[in-house]
């Protein structure tokens, strides 16, 4: 929210009369933009769907004292709650150029668990999920509202199912509950932080459910 208003930032579309603003926005530059367009720090609802680098744009807007209300993030849906991984991250300077741009396949973005590990580094709590984002609200708004609001551990979290085409034997960046405290070291640069993750091979399994629907479950490469 901005104001009264909303701001909306696409890579490719722009419309004034919605406030669409077309800029292509990296982890490097995100804050910048939201300076630029004058985004409140204080915000009702922030939506991030970046279909990369969710976790890292998403780290640097909370980083820089951003402060949703009500936080929604694209979850990677191919995965199940047993990896907390991420995409790694595009290389500094070349986010834009087409060999890192998404090709359609289940590598990009971030896992359930991956991203429910930094949210709540930064002091938000899952409270609803679909197929494709998860909700978030900021624990202390919540409790000055006197909102009941679930523990983490009793979320059940969101139904995974395959989408999209496979991605096996690709390398992914282990997000691990250190990493998330580490993410909220101001002093940590986004580089820096990027460099500090371990890395993990995965390769892929498809399942089919009773009802004809796939699934996939991934495993380490030993």
């Amino acid at each position: 929210m901005v104001g009264k208003g909303i701001s909306l930032l696409d890579g490719s579309n722009e419309n004034a009369a919605i406030s669409l603003h077309k800029d292509f926005f990296t982890p490097s530059n995100i804050v910048s933009l939201l300076e630029k367009y004058k985004v409140s720090k204080g915000l009702d609802v922030l939506s991030v769907d970046t279909d990369y680098d969710g976790l890292y744009v998403l780290r640097e807007i909370l980083l820089a004292g951003f402060t949703p209300r009500v936080l929604i993030a694209e979850y990677n849906r191919n995965f199940g709650h047993e990896w907390s991984v991420s995409a790694l991250a595009k290389p500094i300077g070349k986010e834009g150029q087409p060999e890192y741009w998404w090709k359609g396949d289940c590598y990009f973005g971030v896992s359930y668990q991956a991203l429910v590990k930094l949210a709540i580094a930064f002091g938000y709590t899952p409270v609803f999920a679909n197929g494709v984002n998860i909700v978030f609200v900021r624990i202390v708004m919540a409790k000055a509202l006197g909102l009941l609001i679930p523990h983490v551990d009793n979320f059940p979290g969101p139904l995974e199912q395959a989408l999209h085409r496979p991605c096996s034997n690709r390398s992914w960046a282990v997000i691990e509950e250190s990493s998330a405290k580490l993410a909220t070291d101001p002093s940590v640069a986004h580089a820096d932080f990027v460099k500090s993750l371990s890395h993990v091979t995965l390769v892929m399994e498809e399942h089919r459910g009773k009802r004809g629907e796939l699934w996939r479950t991934f495993h380490a490469v030993e």
